[in-house]
């Protein structure tokens, strides 16, 4: 049993001679947009896909800005809290710790953190030696 060859396939087959589209490949790219239009698809507008790509910017510079402030205040935490804290670094208490600093403070807007993120910044800055940690 033959296996029908990929629609891809046959577009290319129909294509590959010719460096401009044909006419008749064009009313069929006009009728699928026509077809489109009418079941209610709309075609990506540039400024909206400007608008997401603006998003997408500020979305990483603001987790950026969140990462950096974060270390730098668990830097400060680490070393306010015990000794015996500062020698479990890697510890759920260590970290609930500097969690509960977090919250004593009265910041605007807290950068996101659990557990994990705190152990993972003692950990980066432990193992980059920055801060002193």
């Amino acid at each position: 049993m033959k296996k029908p060859k990929p629609l891809l396939e046959i577009f290319t087959e129909l294509m590959d001679p010719y460096h401009t589209p044909p006419a008749f490949l064009q009313e069929f790219r006009e009728m699928l947009h026509e077809a489109a239009k009418r079941t209610g698809w709309r075609a990506p507008s540039a400024k909206a896909q400007l608008r997401q790509r603006a998003a997408a910017r500020g979305r990483k510079v603001q987790r950026e800005e969140d990462l950096a402030l974060r270390r730098v205040f668990v830097a400060i935490f680490f070393k306010q809290l015990g000794r015996h804290l500062r020698e479990k670094h890697g510890s759920v208490r260590t970290a609930q710790a500097i969690i509960g600093k977090f919250e004593a403070m009265k910041l605007e807007r807290r950068p996101p953190m659990t557990v994990r993120t705190i152990q993972a910044d003692i950990q980066f800055l432990r193992e980059n030696g920055n801060f002193g940690v």
